[in-house]
C-alpha cells in the first residue's frame, strides 16, 4: 500500500492551482471574455437562473481581476473589471431575464 504524506498532497494541490493560474494569465483578452459560460436554463425557474448567474459572475469577476492586474496593473482594476467585463454580461443577462420574466412569473416556480 502506498503511503501518502501531507507534503505530497500539498505539492499536488499547489501544482494544480499554479497550472490553473498560468493558464488564466496566458489567455488573450478575447479568450478571457469568452470564458464566461453561463447559459439560461429554460427548464429552471427565474429564481434558479438568477442564483446560478450570481455564482458564474462572481467566479468570472475574480478571474478577470487576476488577469487585469497581471496584464494592466492594479490601478483602477475594480472599475476596469466592472466596466469592461461584468457590465456587458449583466446587461445580456437582463435582456434574457426580460424574455422569460412574464412567462415564468405567471406560472408556479419549478424549483
Amino acid at each position: 500500500m502506498v503511503q501518502v504524506k501531507r507534503g505530497d498532497v500539498e505539492h499536488i494541490l499547489t501544482s494544480i492551482l499554479n497550472r490553473a493560474e498560468e493558464q488564466l494569465l496566458k489567455k488573450s483578452q478575447k479568450e478571457l471574455e469568452e470564458s464566461f459560460n453561463f447559459m439560461w436554463d429554460e427548464k429552471a425557474s427565474v429564481e434558479w437562473n438568477i442564483y446560478k448567474f450570481s455564482h458564474h459572475i462572481e467566479f468570472y469577476k475574480k478571474s478577470c481581476r487576476r488577469w487585469e492586474e497581471h496584464h494592466n496593473g492594479s490601478c483602477c482594476v475594480v472599475e476596469r473589471v466592472r466596466d469592461k467585463y461584468l457590465m456587458p454580461k449583466i446587461r445580456r443577462f437582463l435582456q434574457t431575464l426580460r424574455c422569460y420574466q412574464k412567462e415564468q412569473w405567471l406560472t408556479p416556480s419549478k424549483q
